[in-house]
């Protein structure tokens, strides 16, 4: 049971739908941006964080029909339901024990994005043994494109887990990517939106070596898995996960989240949300994947 005191989603009052609107399209859309922060040049992208036109008000009456209604962000557009049926890559990395799946935020580009820093410091860290790949769901603000994610990503690691025996996978989230990551590894009726209610084979979850989300709207202050400056007392803005949701991947999973972050953090502000690759939770990150990943090889 949590304390009346914890911050949660659902404090509407606190917050006014206007000013919410305003920061999650600055907060969860380009994290180089900052909203404001130093943390170098904003990925090149045909939706530029300057250009108001390029990403649509956060907020939209169909979101009400996706999730729970009382939590501060509940309406924002990604949220929604979404039934998808398309096909997915069922390929094998040639020569490579591992495989990095990127999980972009709202409105990053594929292929570069502040993920493949990362992904790319992994690899180096097991001496090149990782192949990289990229969730290409929607990563927008359109209506169901977190449910689209969520539904992509169960089915690619299914497919994965049976096409590809014996390579492990590493999980990488940022923003609205991190709360699709979250979603996947949870059962279905404990994600935000509705989707096609698949749930990850057992073949799956053993073949995950590590998962790391940055900046999740559904983060859990209290929770045991939780890394960064962040405020214990203060969940996400889409309100916090269930404490046993993501006890299937116990011990292989972090979440980072930084103090006075928009997204992690009800009631803060854009550039905290920016700031995850420059403030040295890429550097713990990287090793904190290296480690698991060697464990996971039996090395």
């Amino acid at each position: 049971m949590r304390h009346g005191q914890r911050r949660r989603g659902h404090r509407r009052a606190r917050i006014g739908y206007t000013a919410i609107a305003a920061a999650l399209v600055c907060a969860l859309t380009f994290p180089a941006a900052g909203c404001g922060s130093s943390d170098g040049p904003s990925p090149q992208s045909s939706e530029t964080p300057g250009t108001s036109a390029a990403a649509p008000s956060p907020t939209t009456d169909a979101g009400k029909d996706s999730g729970d209604d009382e939590h501060a962000g509940g309406d924002m557009l990604f949220n929604g339901p979404d039934h998808w049926d398309g096909a997915v890559d069922t390929s094998c990395p040639a020569d490579k024990d591992v495989r990095i799946i990127i999980v972009r935020g709202t409105l990053e580009p594929v292929g570069n994005n502040s993920l493949h820093e990362l992904a790319r410091m992994i690899d180096e860290a097991i001496g090149g043994r990782a192949a990289i790949d990229e969730l290409d769901y929607p990563a927008s603000w359109r209506n169901g494109s977190g449910a689209r994610g969520v539904n992509m990503l169960v089915k690619t690691l299914n497919t994965q887990a049976r096409t590809c025996p014996g390579v492990k996978t590493v999980l990488l989230g940022y923003s609205q990517g991190a709360m699709v990551v979250g979603d996947a590894l949870s059962d279905p009726q404990a994600r935000f939106n509705k989707d096609d209610g698949q749930r990850l084979s057992e073949h799956a979850f053993a073949d995950i070596a590590a998962v790391e989300l940055f900046g999740d709207p559904r983060f859990d202050g209290s929770a045991d898995y939780g890394a960064g400056s962040y405020d214990r007392a203060t969940d996400g803005i889409l309100g916090a996960r269930g404490k046993d949701d993501l006890r299937a991947v116990q011990g292989r999973i972090v979440s980072y989240c930084n103090a006075d972050d928009f997204a992690c953090q009800l009631g803060g502000h854009g550039d905290a949300h920016g700031l995850y690759r420059s403030n040295g939770s890429f550097d713990e990150g990287a090793q904190y994947a290296a480690a698991r990943i060697r464990t996971a090889l039996g090395e």
